[in-house]
């Protein structure tokens, strides 16, 4: 495939401290961040990776979903051991 693209003095700059810092070409580059992009977005987040540890030790849903929770959430936990 062959991409057109303008940039401006500051990106040309950086690209071509890029290409003789890493010996590489703008094709190789292009390539290069692209693929860094695409495996950041597949993979999960810190915070995906807590909620999927969550679900699946059940401890996700423990308490009851009422949409009131945060503001009277004292009537909904269990105060029988603060006896």
């Amino acid at each position: 495939m062959q991409i057109t693209a303008e940039l401006d003095n500051q990106h040309i700059e950086k690209l071509q401290a890029l290409e003789k810092s890493l010996k590489k070409n703008t094709s190789e580059l292009i390539s290069f961040a692209i693929d860094e992009i695409y495996n950041k977005k597949t993979s999960p987040t810190e915070g995906e990776k807590i909620l999927g540890i969550l679900q699946k030790t059940g401890y996700l849903g423990s308490m009851p979903d009422v949409a009131d929770l945060s503001e009277n959430y004292k009537d909904y936990l269990d105060w029988s051991d603060k006896a």
